[in-house]
């Protein structure tokens, strides 16, 4: 893997539909998305650099309580990009009555959208 990237997160999250949105927070123009998972939508730049991700349902996901992303303390993502596989690694730490819960949560799909390697390193 030739290219390493390191951007900034910013996120939202909406109870409601208890969907979280995360992005990076440098300007980028969308191409397109890639469904890694049901309910786990990547998004890409028209230069192939994966910049935002939706989570739907996040709370089943990662069994914790909706309320509980309302408090998120801090939010890690690397996602290594091969010419054959797109592996998502994350890293969510939450407040649940005062008392810090760090979430993770792995995933790896094929690279069926030609995406060319990378690591990409996120962090909020």
């Amino acid at each position: 893997m030739n290219q390493i990237k390191t951007f900034n997160l910013k996120y939202s999250y909406d109870i409601e539909v208890d969907s979280i949105h995360i992005k990076i927070t440098d300007d980028y123009k969308f191409h397109e998305s890639l469904e890694l998972e049901d309910g786990i939508i990547l998004d890409f730049s028209d230069e192939g650099i994966p910049v935002a991700l939706e989570i739907l349902d996040i709370s089943d996901l990662f069994s914790v309580k909706k309320d509980c992303f309302n408090n998120i303390e801090d939010i890690n993502i690397t996602i290594a990009i091969t010419n054959s596989s797109i592996s998502l690694n994350l890293l969510i730490e939450v407040l649940n009555d005062n008392e810090k819960i760090n979430q993770p949560f792995s995933t790896i799909a094929k690279n069926i959208i030609n995406v060319p390697e990378m690591e990409v390193i996120c962090h909020c």
